[in-house]
């Protein structure tokens, strides 16, 4: 539990002054320095980074009414509804978690390896 908080605070520090890519090494640290089974540090890293971006997503579809999203929908050929913009919000985290989740894995991996 400790590893999911400072990881979702840490990332969402660091995201408001840098680049997306930056869940990589922030999450890479992160894992190392915890203790972890490998499979659960890919999973606290994935859920951490998904949770931090779908919330975001959400903050951001929020401001402009969901707009972007509702056109986005449409865009994938999904049927017109007032409640397509959920969609997109979870779906938009997805890349983010994945890459943390890997790079956490990495981490492990690469503490078991020294």
């Amino acid at each position: 539990m400790k590893m999911f908080i400072v990881l979702c605070v840490t990332v969402f520090a660091v995201q408001l002054f840098l680049p997306w890519w930056t869940i990589i090494p922030t999450s890479v640290i992160i894992s190392y320095l915890f203790d972890k089974q490998p499979w659960k540090a890919f999973v606290i890293c994935f859920l951490a980074i998904y949770c931090v971006w779908t919330l975001y997503s959400l903050y951001l579809s929020y401001l402009n009414g969901h707009l972007l999203a509702n056109r986005i929908t449409t865009l994938f050929g999904l049927p017109a509804s007032s409640f397509n913009w959920i969609w997109m919000a979870l779906i938009s985290g997805m890349p983010g978690g994945i890459v943390a989740g890997f790079a956490g894995l990495s981490a492990q991996y690469l503490k078991k390896a020294f």
